[in-house]
């Protein structure tokens, strides 16, 4: 018998006055969990990969940056030299 009123309890909160907050609270939690199980290790796995790509990009920067440093110091060399020539 206690099936029976909970299944009538169930029924009446799903189709009675209150029935909108029911329906809501239950549309609520199904998007919360999509959101717990689905869209949020999604995000976190680009935010890795973005973060990765950074630094193999910023890796690639700074090795580039050396050289033109070593570039930058030839030249300036090669400009002295010629201004002690002239």
């Amino acid at each position: 018998m206690e099936n029976a009123q909970l299944l009538e309890l169930t029924l009446t909160a799903v189709s009675g006055p209150a029935s909108g907050v029911v329906v809501a609270l239950l549309c609520l939690g199904g998007f919360g969990y999509f959101l717990v199980k689905y869209l949020l290790p999604q995000q976190e796995r680009q935010l890795d990969k973005i973060l990765k790509d950074h630094g193999e990009d910023r890796k690639v920067f700074e090795k580039s940056i050396v050289q033109m440093s070593n570039r930058l110091d030839k030249i300036e060399d090669d400009v002295h030299a010629i201004r002690l020539k002239i």
